[in-house]
């Protein structure tokens, strides 16, 4: 993948990560964490040399690192709480078990590595290592592969320990190293011994960092704060998955750029737009391949939209025609407007205004002339001047002449205008091609294979052979959808009843901007999007939003909003382009809603959603004809306002 833009430390640390300052991966569930992770991994750096035909100290020496990837599942970091004992105990013990548990994957790259084959030099190792002990170690000999099974004996005989703690009533252990003295000594003590390790950097990659308890993951930001050449670490996380950045080291905190840094892949995978698609397609090519589709070569890129219907949605494309078979005067846009300037009393004629907007030809042409015309009403501006100049600048677009403003609203409206339309013939709106899947999946891999996959067996269903002959049709494509929109709204989100309140809050904010793209005069262009001073929200409406954010419902967007009322600068976010299809809103960011913060509190904070009604109801009125209370059209004195007595 390539990752090349102006700022580069990312894609170095992506493609090669050689800096010596810790690092967090975090990223959704799904983002690709552990994949890169993996990669960085010495299994891989093997892997890749094998394959250059390069030998393995070569290789090391070549990459200048070396990756020992851990996975913090394997701990059952459960087990160290409880059982009628002091916390102070459990963390002592689980900062031995770690300091054992690591010493043994760096102990085993080392014998992989062929440290051992000089019988002097191994045995020299050997007594350095295990003078890095408090106390004398029993081993039958001075032998790397000696104290690695020494290791081993020592982390079997704490688990039963910890594991029958309770039946023994305590913990018989001897703790026989600090903190520290082995995962940092060990990679010195070869470094130090081999000139082919000498300037290569040690990396940890602790994956899964979300598994551990808060006082589990302090012991480890104390281990990167103190940390000690030749070695630094990775870890790889879930956005929600850091508890805190605290240390036991006389109550610091650890302080982002300055102790450690942060790679939040979704979130530049966001970012990198052009990147992420080249590779998304590089993925589903791939996947294809090994699976037999298309194509058995894993080698040869498979263009994947030739197998996806499409719909074109341009202004002036048949589909429209075919779609909207019937009458302008019987099209369901002019069966509206016909029944709300009946409320007008004469202000302008039904006829007249039929006239100026019709467009035969061009349904969705008739939806902007008629959206443009409710904006007019709404601003009390003279309406029978308003239908000339809807349709004079309708004409110059149609005929491609300078379309001014006309094109500007066309361009803002038109994604909504077009749901507008295929709502009202009964038809699915189109979530449908290669391009819009990955739009969709905002960032997270596995969310696309997810969109794929559900689509493929959709396909499938419908007795289509996708990808052999024939497209896969967009019924298919959007039964795919909605399923993989579904089972990130109900997989995603945290459990328990804080997960249930992010689901809900989400629902409540969907429907407003649902109501909105449906509406007569939508508040915003393609509203998906939202601003709100985080500072001024309630703090249970500011948890919320936290976990809907660290769970990837919301997306955060960079350098907030700045308010057109003010110079304030608030914070801006984005509902997961993933959950788009479960509520029939967009995909795309155009428009920004902002909300004061007793709104934001109706809708984010559990104790307030009691006015939800109220606001839906308000939100209903300001796109509903004849739209806000109060609102009047101020014309020539011959002409009566709108709601004048």
């Amino acid at each position: 993948m390539n990752l090349k833009t102006e700022d580069d430390s990312f894609a170095v640390e992506f493609h090669h990560p050689k800096s010596k300052m810790p690092t967090y991966v975090l990223g959704a569930k799904g983002s690709g964490k552990t994949h890169l992770m993996r990669h960085q991994a010495f299994e891989l750096q093997k892997l890749r040399y094998q394959a250059e035909g390069l030998g393995l100290r070569d290789g090391v020496k070549r990459d200048g690192y070396i990756g020992l990837y851990m996975r913090c599942s394997g701990l059952s970091s459960n087990r160290f709480s409880g059982k009628r004992q002091p916390e102070e105990l459990w963390d002592d013990l689980f900062a031995y078990y770690f300091e054992l548990w690591v010493a043994q994957q760096t102990l085993a790259f080392a014998l992989e590595l062929g440290l051992d084959q000089s019988t002097e030099v191994d045995e020299k190792l050997s007594h350095e290592i295990a003078g890095l002990f408090d106390k004398k170690i029993e081993v039958p000999e001075y032998r790397l592969r000696a104290i690695k099974d020494f290791l081993i004996a020592a982390q079997k005989s704490l688990d039963y320990e910890i594991n029958n703690c309770l039946m023994n009533g305590g913990v018989k252990v001897e703790i026989l190293a600090t903190p520290g003295k082995l995962i940092f000594g060990i990679p010195r003590t070869f470094a130090d011994s081999f000139d082919f390790l000498k300037d290569v950097l040690f990396v940890y990659s602790i994956d899964e960092f979300e598994n551990l308890t808060e006082s589990q993951q302090k012991h480890v930001n104390t281990l990167y704060r103190e940390r000690e050449n030749p070695t630094t670490f990775r870890i790889g996380a879930r956005t929600y998955g850091i508890r805190t950045y605290a240390t036991n080291s006389a109550g610091e905190e650890n302080i982002r750029n300055s102790e450690f840094i942060e790679l939040r892949l979704d979130e530049k995978f966001r970012e990198l737009k052009p990147q992420y698609e080249a590779f998304c397609r590089t993925l589903a090519s791939k996947r294809l391949s090994i699976g037999g589709s298309a194509t058995n070569d894993p080698d040869i890129q498979i263009d994947i939209d030739k197998h996806l219907a499409t719909f074109d949605a341009r202004w002036n494309s048949p589909s429209w025609q075919f779609i909207i078979n019937k009458e302008p005067s019987r099209r369901p846009h002019f069966l509206r407007l016909q029944e709300n300037l009946s409320r007008l009393e004469g202000v302008v004629s039904v006829g007249q205004a039929f006239e100026k907007l019709k467009q035969p030809k061009f349904p969705l042409l008739e939806k902007l002339n008629i959206l443009l015309f409710y904006q007019r009403i709404a601003r009390g501006l003279n309406l029978n001047v308003a239908l000339d100049e809807i349709a004079a600048d309708c004409s110059n677009f149609v005929a491609g002449k300078d379309s001014g403003s006309y094109g500007q609203s066309f361009g803002h409206y038109s994604r909504d205008l077009a749901a507008q339309l295929l709502r009202e013939a009964n038809q699915t709106l189109t979530y449908g091609g290669f391009e819009t899947f990955v739009r969709m999946s905002g960032g997270i891999p596995r969310a696309l294979l997810t969109i794929l996959r559900s689509v493929y067996e959709w396909s499938i269903f419908e007795n289509e052979t996708p990808f052999e002959a024939g497209l896969i049709s967009l019924k298919a494509q959007h039964k795919g959808v909605i399923d993989a929109s579904d089972w990130y709204y109900n997989h995603i989100r945290k459990a328990g009843v804080q997960g249930q309140h992010v689901q809900s809050a989400i629902d409540r904010l969907a429907r407003l901007f649902r109501i909105s793209r449906f509406g007569d005069k939508p508040i915003e262009s393609s509203l998906s999007s939202f601003s709100v001073a985080e500072e001024k929200i309630s703090p249970a409406a500011r948890e919320i939003l936290k976990v809907a954010e660290a769970r990837a419902f919301l997306h955060r967007i960079k350098g907030g909003q700045k308010e057109r009322n003010s110079d304030e600068v608030t914070a801006k976010f984005q509902i997961s382009p993933m959950l788009a299809p479960r509520w029939d809103i967009p995909m795309a960011r155009r428009g920004i809603h902002p909300f004061s913060a007793d709104d934001f509190n109706t809708i984010f904070d559990p104790n307030e959603s009691s006015k939800y009604s109220a606001l839906s109801a308000n939100w209903t009125n300001s796109v509903t004809f004849p739209f806000r209370k109060g609102s009047a059209i101020r014309n020539t004195p011959s002409q009566p306002g709108l709601f004048d007595d």
